[in-house]
């Protein structure tokens, strides 16, 4: 072997040589060991977390401007997109609720009944009222002929009196509807307001009115004022009213008192109350004078019984379905489901003829003559207790009958 000399001048053996290649081999045969046991660890690392995703960019034509380093496309990949078909999207329902058939309308026979609605701007949200209450009626129809700034005090504005007549001429109505008197809170004739003057040509336009009506052959319905948000006004229309009522009874008209279906239960006014169905709604605007459609609809809800009562049989829905001379109840032929009533506007106890009737459903007394007493009257005043009936607890006659044996056939 031959030695060679090193850098510093020492000489190096051929056995230091050997042990250099020996350390070269046992540090290679480390490094495999290491690489073995990080293989290893890897691989248990894979079984708990999943095996690791490294991403590398590909190397192929890879573009360096001086900036960034970007893939060029290639011709065919370019082509391949260009060529792809884009997937349409199945026709889905739509992801809100479904939207229900509204039922359609019922359009008004030709012979309807026409409900002919005058007055004030009051009259006005009353046959809006009215219009809905007989949306599904198609043998009645509600004409509007109110007037907003009318009244009976301003006849050079609207004359009412002197006007109805050629109105009911025109329109051939079956009943007429009449509201009016917000806007009358006013001098009339120099005269201040409610004064006796006043008040006294005040009844004589009102029972002009109600004779020119009368003598078409019309019935009236008279639709009293309700309560406002105004004290002054409130009290004044109170006024009113008294005198549409009396009035409207003397000329054989119906009047129609609303005013508790607009204050609460201590009398005053209320923006909100009860609706047609029981719940709390918002019957009035903020200025405590127009109605909401909440409170145009119970408006006409107190004028719907009397005005089909006057009607008869031509409110029903199912008019094309009745007989000549039918009773209006009777729908022949048409089953009846049940009504579902899940709320009832509360009743004041103070007023049980709020219906208008004070008669039981159903209940038709017994005629009974003048000189005949009632069991109740024999009872009380003479003492004298009725019949009994046969086989009852307060059967005491004597001697009593001998109870029936039931017969029984033979056994076979």
């Amino acid at each position: 072997m031959q030695t060679t000399k090193p850098p510093h001048g020492e000489l190096v053996e051929p056995r230091t040589t050997f042990s250099l290649a020996r350390l070269s081999i046992v540090l290679g045969l480390a490094g495999s060991i290491v690489v073995v046991d990080t293989a290893a660890a890897r691989t248990i690392l894979d079984m708990l977390f999943g095996p690791r995703q490294v991403y590398r960019e590909p190397t192929d034509r890879l573009i360096d401007d001086g900036r960034r380093r970007y893939r060029a496309p290639t011709k065919n990949r370019a082509i391949k997109r260009a060529s792809r078909p884009r997937p349409t999207a199945p026709n889905r329902a739509p992801s809100g609720p479904a939207s229900v058939a509204q039922p359609a309308i019922p359009e008004k026979l030709p012979d309807a009944k026409t409900v002919l609605v005058v007055g004030d701007f009051m009259a006005g949200n009353l046959a809006e009222g009215l219009d809905a209450a007989f949306v599904d009626s198609p043998g009645v129809r509600v004409v509007d002929k109110a007037d907003g700034s009318s009244g009976f005090v301003r006849t050079d504005h609207h004359d009412w009196p002197a006007s109805i007549g050629g109105l009911i001429e025109a329109e051939k109505p079956a009943v007429v509807v009449i509201m009016v008197g917000a806007n009358d809170r006013q001098q009339m004739g120099g005269q201040t307001l409610l004064t006796d003057e006043w008040t006294r040509e005040y009844q004589t336009r009102i029972n002009a009115f109600l004779e020119a009506v009368k003598k078409t052959g019309n019935p009236v319905v008279w639709v009293g004022q309700p309560a406002f948000k105004s004290k002054n006004i409130t009290n004044d229309v109170l006024a009113f009213n008294e005198l549409y009522r009396n009035a409207t009874e003397k000329a054989d008209g119906k009047f129609v008192d609303v005013w508790d279906g607009f204050v609460d239960q201590s009398g005053n006014f209320t923006l909100s109350g009860f609706d047609i169905s029981g719940q709390t709604a918002r019957l009035r605007n903020n200025d405590g004078i127009g109605l909401t459609m909440a409170g145009k609809r119970k408006l006409a809800f107190y004028v719907e019984k009397p005005l089909r009562q006057m009607l008869g049989n031509a409110t029903s829905p199912e008019i094309a379905a009745i007989k000549p001379g039918a009773p209006v109840q009777a729908l022949p032929g048409t089953p009846q489901p049940p009504v579902k009533v899940d709320r009832l506007a509360p009743i004041s106890l103070n007023d049980p003829e709020l219906d208008g009737g004070t008669d039981l459903l159903g209940g038709a007394p017994r005629p009974v003559s003048a000189t005949e007493k009632s069991a109740r009257d024999r009872l009380v005043i003479d003492g004298i207790a009725p019949d009994s009936q046969p086989g009852r607890v307060n059967d005491f006659s004597w001697p009593k009958k001998p109870e029936e044996t039931p017969t029984t056939g033979a056994v076979r």
